[in-house]
Parts: C-alpha cells; structure tokens; sequence
C-alpha cells in the first residue's frame, strides 16, 4: 500500500458499525493511520473481525499481497477508550442518525480533541448547522457524508456549516483526493445532494404503485430497462432499508417544510410499521408478488399502412422493423399533427405516441380514434422491456396489432394503466426537475449534480445529460400535464424550464 499524501496524516471514527468500520478501513487501505472507537467491546470486535476477512479473502484472491495486508491493520487501531482520540488530526462521528446524541458526542470530541482538531459529521440528513452549536471553534466543523460501502464507493459529499473556514473545506478537499474519490461541495441544506436530488426516484415509485398504475416489479424494470439504473427504485428501498430509506425522505420534508414535493408514501411507512424492512431482516413486501404472465399478440394480423407524423428515433426504429416483418408495407411520411406532435398512424385504426403526460384516453377523444402512449427509454434501440397504455376503449384487435407491431422493434412489451407519464417519464422528468430546482436555488452546480449521480448513486449518466436527451419541451410539456391531471404544486416545472434560455429539442432518444 502507498504511503499516505493526504492533508490529514491521523484519523479517528467515532462508531464502528457498518459505516463507522467501512471509513476507518479506507483510510487504513489509504496509508493513513487510524483509531476506530466504540463504546461496545463487542461491535468492536466485530468489525476487527470484518475487515480481518476482507483482507483475507483479497489476499486468497491475489488482489493484495500479504505485506499490503499487514500494512493495511497496522495503520488500525480500535479502542473502547474514548480520550484515546485526542491527538487525531480528524475526528469523524459516524454514530445513528439521532440528532440529541449526535450533539452529545460533537461536544464530548470537542471537549477531548486538540482546539485546531478538524472535527466532521458523516449525516445524511440532518442540519449541519444546528450539529455545529455543538461544537466550540466551530470554523474546523464540517460534514463528509460517505456512502455504503465507504472503500468502494466513488463519491464523498463535503458540506461547509455557516461557520466552517475555507481552510477546513480544502483540507478536506485534499483528503478526498487522496483517498481516490470524487468530492462535491455543498450547501447545508436537506439531504445535501444526493439524497435530496435522488428522492423522486423512491418517492415515485412508491407513489407509482399506490396508485395501481403498475405492479413493483414492472416499475423496477421498466426504469431498469428504459432508464438504465442498475436496480429500480422498490427493489433498491429493500436493500437499502425501508426504515432507513423512510426514515431520510421524512426528515427532508419535514426540513422542506412539508413541501409535497417531499411527501412520502403512506404505503412504505406501513412496510415500516410491519416490519417489512427489506434485505436487512429478510422481509420484504414486494417478495412474494406474483408475476402475471406477458401479454402477446393474439392474432396474425398485419400492419398495411404506417402514416409517421413528425419526426422521432423510435418511430424510425419502428418504421426500419416492420418493414423487415412486412415487406409490403407502406409507408407515409406526414408533418406532426398540430396538438399531437410525432405520431403513428397504423391502417387508418389507431395512433401511436410518445408519452408527454397526457394520457391514452385524452388523446384518443382528441383524434377520435383508438390511442396507445409508450414510455421513454434513453436509448430504443437496445431496450429490452417497454410499458405502454392505451384508451378506455380501445379493441382487441388494436391491442392485439399494437402489441404485434411494438415487438418488432422491442421484445417485450406490457400494458400498465392509462396514467400521466406512464413510469420512466414520470420518474425522469421528476429527477430532473428536482435537479433544476437545487441549482437554481445554489444548493450545488450542474456539474455537482452530474458526478453525484454518477459516482454517488451509480446512475448511468448525469440528471443534466438526461435533460439535453430528452430535450427541455419534451420535459416542460411532461411536468405541466403531470402538474395539471395529478399534483400542481409537486409537478410544477421550475419556471427556468419554462423560459428556456436555449431552444429546446424536439425529439427524445
């Protein structure tokens, strides 16, 4: 292991739970010596006993040789005696999100450690600046929010209170960078970044499916599949912890001031109460969900006539498929329809879109024929599952032919509720809208936004990326519709998407 170059040259944790081992084991990979306290022997113990294994297994594997194992525990030191921390150049509290306990264990630090002993907190949601009262010569007090697991993790957020000095946040820039992570700067704010800009996504699916507009796991694999996140949103709050993930959405609304933004769902707060907690304890709501059998096409009819209206990426994907299913098919190309935008029409029978927030049925009483809406994905051409809705009353044979001509192009394809946005636009234009709002308020940049996405919460691309995708009246026109038929105020557009000052896209990948 390389010597430390870090700005910090001796670190001590306070707390050796899951969080408190993972930061003291990374300082230790990092060549920093390090003292992880706890008052209880045995998760002391405990996480001896765990990074001990680690180790082990990476040297069986060949990732490490055994002196780079040895270095690793003797730059570790664990103690039960707690004025063993004061001559540590950093003490990092990493305790149980309990603000009266934190505040008690700030001062204690303060009371034992050095007056220039940079002192940090590692919540993820509760005020920086009511945690620094605790703490005397508050200008070296700070909060390094890590993430789960601390080693492997690529993102640190740093967050100043109003006292911190510039010289603590650069020093702990410093550090950062030497750990071989990724920091971004933050206000004090509710859920900093990452869990403030990331809320809609667990919001939305829990409200996706209070309102019966899909089943959990057609929500997880539709924003699997067409927005690329490496787990969905019910699946990810089990194995993060409904009482965790319950538990950080309540405190930012209630530090929102209850903006409905932020509301969370009255169904997860039952999973808590339940004991349902996911992963943690082996119970999980969404377990035994039944899965229903895929819907198919069940007749042999054919796609004569394909009338394209406007111009979008998946409608030429689907024009290039069918052609390769019907050879004799013929193909219009037509001016989008006033009021519609780019469409499909199919034998003269029923319209094809790309969901803008309106639904199926509305758009059906506006061409006076069967409608089907299909949801976003960020990329057509390798997306594997895709939802859609179609009107009230739409056939048999339509669905039927609908279903035939969509799996030309994607291989799976189910109808969930005729709803606002159907789920990835839903979920996307949420997210994004979220984003816009913090940068606007100057909680962080764009780019802070984008690398916490990417190396805080593993999101294929950056929020703002999304946005320049999708395009900004493709999103504007989705928030309004879901402003309009769902919730004003939790929808509502930030006014700088509505006076974009650069020309909106017009098309969506």
């Amino acid at each position: 292991m390389a010597e430390s170059n870090a700005a910090i040259q001796s670190a001590a944790i306070i707390g050796a739970g899951t969080m408190g081992r993972g930061i003291a084991y990374l300082f230790a990979q990092k060549g920093i010596p390090t003292m992880l306290y706890n008052r209880n022997g045995n998760t002391l113990n405990q996480a001896r006993e765990y990074i001990a294994q680690d180790l082990n297994k990476k040297v069986e594997q060949g990732k490490i040789a055994l002196q780079d194992k040895d270095a690793v525990l003797a730059n570790l030191m664990f103690t039960s005696v707690f004025e063993a921390i004061a001559d540590s150049e950093l003490v990092i509290e990493t305790i149980a999100e309990q603000e009266q306990t934190k505040l008690e264990v700030l001062a204690a630090i303060a009371a034992v450690v050095k007056p220039d002993t940079l002192i940090a907190t590692n919540t993820s949601s509760l005020s920086l600046n009511k945690l620094a009262t605790a703490v005397t010569h508050s200008e070296r007090f700070i909060g390094l929010h890590f993430f789960n697991p601390a080693p492997l993790m690529k993102l640190i957020e740093i967050i100043p209170a109003y006292f911190t000095a510039h010289a603590t946040t650069e020093r702990c820039r410093q550090l950062v960078a030497a750990l071989g992570k990724r920091d971004v700067v933050c206000q004090a704010t509710p859920g900093f970044i990452v869990n403030r800009m990331a809320r809609p996504y667990y919001l939305e699916g829990f409200r996706l499916l209070e309102e019966h507009v899909a089943r959990a796991a057609q929500i997880d694999r539709a924003l699997k599949a067409g927005g690329r996140f490496r787990m969905g949103p019910l699946e990810l709050t089990d194995f993060i912890g409904q009482d965790i993930n319950y538990q950080v959405s309540r405190q930012i609304w209630q530090d929102m001031q209850y903006d409905p933004r932020y509301t969370p769902g009255h169904l997860q707060r039952s999973l808590v109460d339940a004991g349902l907690l996911g992963k943690k304890n082996g119970r999980s709501y969404f377990a035994a969900e039944e899965t229903a059998p895929p819907v198919t096409a069940a007749n042999n009819a054919d796609v004569e006539t394909l009338r394209v209206y406007g111009e979008h990426p998946f409608f030429t994907l689907l024009q290039q498929r069918a052609a390769l299913q019907w050879p004799q098919l013929r193909v219009e190309q037509r001016p989008a329809l006033p009021g519609l935008g780019a469409a499909v029409q199919i034998n003269d029978a029923f319209t094809v879109s790309i969901t803008d927030g309106r639904t199926a049925s509305q758009l059906a009483e506006q061409t006076a024929a069967d409608a089907f809406v299909i949801d976003v994905a960020l990329n057509y051409a390798d997306t594997t599952y895709l939802v859609a809705a179609h009107s009230r009353h739409a056939s048999a044979a339509n669905k039927a032919l609908f279903l035939r001509l969509l799996h030309t192009a994607i291989p799976q394809v189910e109808f969930i509720k005729d709803s606002p946005a159907l789920i990835v636009a839903r979920v996307l234009s949420s997210l994004i809208n979220e984003s816009v709002i913090m940068v606007e308020s100057g909680v962080c940049s764009r780019e802070d936004i984008d690398v916490a996405a990417v190396a805080g919460v593993n999101y294929a691309g950056g929020i703002f990326d999304w946005l320049g995708k999708l395009g900004e009246k493709n999103v504007r026109t989705t928030l309004s519709n879901l402003a309009q038929l769902l919730h004003a105020a939790r929808y509502a557009p930030h006014y700088t998407l509505l006076h974009a000052a650069q020309p909106a896209l017009t098309t969506t990948p």
